[in-house]
């Protein structure tokens, strides 16, 4: 008497492949929609109107004017256990702080977040250009659903 072994041939082979084709797609995407649990936009208001900021992306403003960068966040996970103050603002490395005369970048008021949504929320960030030279803001949410680190990049002139 013979063992019957089944015979998966070709077929079974390639219905495993596809499977594992599609189980790496579902991690690979759902890994991307983790790491991008809170979703910034930026908006750079000076003397002359408003323009989009985009992370990474230098703009320019002049020295000596005021300007104000208005913020939303919207998490796209909901039930986020992080609070929106709990997003920190680094200048140059630094905490940017109030009224610290000593940075380029002055911080006007504190930043405070207000709920416009359920998932959404905003502030605007009021700052005095002092001093020429290239600057980095870190946007940083540290969290465990992927969080958020983008760098916005101001060049006074």
């Amino acid at each position: 008497m013979t063992d019957h072994i089944p015979h998966t041939g070709r077929n079974g082979a390639s219905r495993r492949a596809r499977k594992r084709l599609v189980l790496a797609l579902a991690l690979l995407v759902g890994s991307a929609f983790a790491a991008n649990a809170c979703i910034f936009t930026y908006t750079l208001v000076g003397p002359d109107g408003g323009v989009r900021l985009e992370p990474d992306s230098p703009v320019s403003v002049a020295a000596g004017e005021t300007y104000r960068i208005d913020i939303t966040m919207r998490e796209d996970h909901g039930n986020c256990s992080l609070e929106p103050e709990d997003t920190m603002f680094l200048l140059n490395e630094g905490r940017w702080r109030v009224d610290r005369e000593t940075q380029p970048l002055v911080l006007l008021s504190d930043i405070v977040w207000e709920q416009a949504g359920p998932t959404r929320y905003t502030t605007e960030i009021e700052f005095d250009a002092r001093e020429a030279g290239d600057w980095r803001i870190d946007v940083i949410r540290e969290c465990t659903r992927g969080g958020r680190h983008e760098i916005l990049l101001i060049n006074v002139v």
